[in-house]
């Protein structure tokens, strides 16, 4: 328990209290307007915006599709709409009601409030599947018109200098098949 006494100790605590503080300051004067009902849904879509920023940061670190992957199911998991305890009319992420079931040992209302999850997963991966193969068809298109400028600029700088044969390989070529004419025509 000395080790918790000296770190206790040695904390600032006057500074972690002012700084506190001040978040404090800063929350009241972002929520001044907000009516007091919608506040636990602005802080929560707020939070929920939150983390799927700082997982944006764990994405980087996580191969390409299974960084996707993993955001989407996150982003599944906030943001499925689902119903408040038992009243239909009041919306609640899905996966409060997952948990509130599986608390209960309610099996079947557990899966009930897990469809929206699912459905809000396959959705969201079926949009990165087309984005992926939408995404793949404009780099390879900038890539071949890419490809088509460099041999126009390589081509217009050919005819402009008037070296028609300025390939070693066309030289070469062009010389063995005049060669070959020679022979035949010798012949």
């Amino acid at each position: 328990m000395d080790w918790l006494k000296k770190l206790l100790q040695s904390l600032p605590l006057d500074a972690i209290s002012d700084v506190l503080g001040n978040l404090v300051v800063w929350w009241s004067h972002l929520v001044e307007g907000v009516p007091p009902a919608q506040l636990p849904l602005y802080a929560y879509i707020g939070g929920s915006i939150v983390v799927l920023l700082l997982w944006l940061l764990v994405v980087r670190l996580l191969p390409k599709p299974l960084g996707g992957i993993s955001w989407v199911m996150l982003f599944a998991v906030l943001f499925a709409p689902g119903s408040a305890l038992g009243d239909p009319s009041a919306l609640a992420p899905a996966s409060i009601g997952v948990v509130y079931s599986l608390m209960m040992k309610d099996v079947s209302g557990a899966i009930a409030n897990a469809l929206p999850i699912l459905v809000v997963t396959v959705a969201g991966l079926f949009v990165g599947f087309i984005w992926q193969l939408l995404r793949g068809a404009i780099e390879s298109n900038l890539a071949k018109s890419r490809l088509r400028a460099e041999q126009d600029a390589a081509a217009q700088l050919q005819l402009a200098g008037g070296n028609y044969l300025a390939d070693k390989e066309l030289v070469e070529e062009a010389s063995s098949a005049h060669q070959a004419k020679l022979v035949k025509t010798k012949k």
